[in-house]
């Protein structure tokens, strides 16, 4: 597949490059950090992009330990815009992850997934070797097919998709003001709300479409799981965390008392630190 390599950046900055999925999409994504450090891949979630995550590697000292890759999921940011077929088949999205860890060299890396892109993860792990992974770090993921577990701003992710525009002006609002909880004084909403604008909202009910099916795969997993929830998730109840711990009994549960659905931008501090923690266990353990 076609790449161009990223160059490694100063201090709290990633550079950014592009491969090419199995279907011809092209996929964006920024790496930056130590090379011979820890790898990390961070996934972001519905309608944003890579820069969500700039809370974390902005962290001092977290690039001197981590070579970091954060891509665009398709569909978003600088990524390709593929059909709805192109959203709809989980093989796709899996060789995407495949070609963006192969062209980056974040061989053997730590991957992150938050919110919408715990689906990408899973079907990484449905069509390709998990062994190829260190661990997995899942951050209020899409996983497991439990309703009982969506929280009262769920339906937010349904008004992103209305056709009306009305609507979905106000659920980008709400979603970056009462899901994210970012102060909408401050240059990270506007910026965000500025990404979100880049996906419309058919690309994200195309997104929304496809159905939850891991529950099988997440029971069968052995490879090393962090999971981190926020106790305030009003996406994903905290018992989401909990349900997953049942399903995988070797993961570990990280619970975040004051965090809502996005851990990392209550506590990006805390959150980079149990990573680095989490994912250097494992490599002592093996």
């Amino acid at each position: 597949m076609a790449a161009s390599k990223a160059r490694h950046a100063g201090p709290a900055m990633l550079e950014p490059a592009f491969t090419t999925s199995s279907d011809g999409c092209r996929i964006a994504y920024w790496s930056g950090g130590n090379p011979d450090g820890l790898p990390v891949v961070l996934l972001h979630g519905f309608a944003l992009d890579h820069s969500v995550w700039s809370p974390v590697w902005r962290q001092a000292g977290f690039l001197d330990q981590c070579y970091v890759v954060a891509p665009d999921l398709r569909g978003h940011g600088r990524s390709g815009r593929p059909s709805a077929e192109g959203c709809a088949q989980g093989r796709l999205w899996a060789d995407d992850l495949d070609a963006v860890i192969r062209s980056s060299g974040a061989a053997c890396p730590a991957l992150v997934a938050w919110s919408y892109s715990g689906r990408m993860v899973f079907d990484y792990l449905r069509h390709y070797d998990g062994a190829s992974l260190r661990c997995l770090n899942l951050v209020a993921a899409a996983s497991l097919a439990d309703p009982s577990v969506l929280g009262p701003r769920h339906g937010y992710l349904a008004d992103l998709c209305s056709a009306d525009p009305q609507v979905e002006a106000v659920a980008a609002i709400q979603f970056l003001r009462e899901v994210l909880r970012i102060d909408q004084s401050l240059p990270q909403f506007a910026a965000l709300l500025g990404v979100l604008r880049q996906t419309t909202a058919e690309q994200r009910g195309w997104l929304r479409n496809r159905p939850l099916d891991y529950d099988a795969l997440i029971a069968a997993l052995t490879l090393p799981v962090l999971v981190t929830h926020g106790e305030h998730d009003a996406v994903l109840r905290p018992a989401h965390a909990d349900n997953l711990q049942q399903a995988m009994p070797h993961a570990l549960v990280s619970h975040y008392g004051q965090a809502g659905h996005a851990p990392f931008l209550d506590d990006p501090e805390r959150f980079g630190n149990e990573l680095i923690h989490f994912a250097e266990q494992v490599a002592a353990r093996h």
